[in-house]
């Protein structure tokens, strides 16, 4: 069986970092699925250090762990490439973060998991989850 393949949006990490619950968090979801394939851009390791929170050591820790649990898609020049006409194509124009994850899933024929599915409204070609 072929597993699919889920981008996992940098939000679902920081809501399963900053907000422990007893059930499952949808990261969880997605990590212990056994038909997933989870998946980050490289762009989503560059916003979760932004934050001041992970100056912190036991966040840095969490934030190793998770990206350790899934597979990293590197922006390369046709990731860029597409996030720039992902860019253009979109109205009001779609954030450049969200661009890059959105060619990400897309040239990796991935769904994306978002909580903020009206960031990537309009992007053609892109499956939400």
């Amino acid at each position: 069986m072929v597993k699919s393949k889920v981008v996992i949006d940098t939000n679902i990490i920081i809501d399963h970092i900053r907000f422990p619950r007893k059930e499952k968090s949808p990261f969880e979801l997605v990590i212990d699925d056994p038909n997933i394939d989870p998946l980050i851009s490289s762009t989503t390791i560059q916003e979760l250090f932004i934050g001041q929170s992970s100056i912190k050591e036991d966040q840095e820790v969490k934030i190793r762990k998770i990206i350790n649990s899934v597979a990293v898609i590197d922006v390369t020049a046709e990731v860029a490439e597409r996030a720039g006409q992902v860019m253009r194509a979109t109205k009001p124009q779609v954030q450049f973060a969200d661009a890059q994850i959105a060619a990400t899933a897309i040239l990796n024929k991935a769904k994306l998991l978002t909580l903020n599915k009206k960031d990537f409204q309009g992007i053609k070609g892109l499956k939400l989850i």
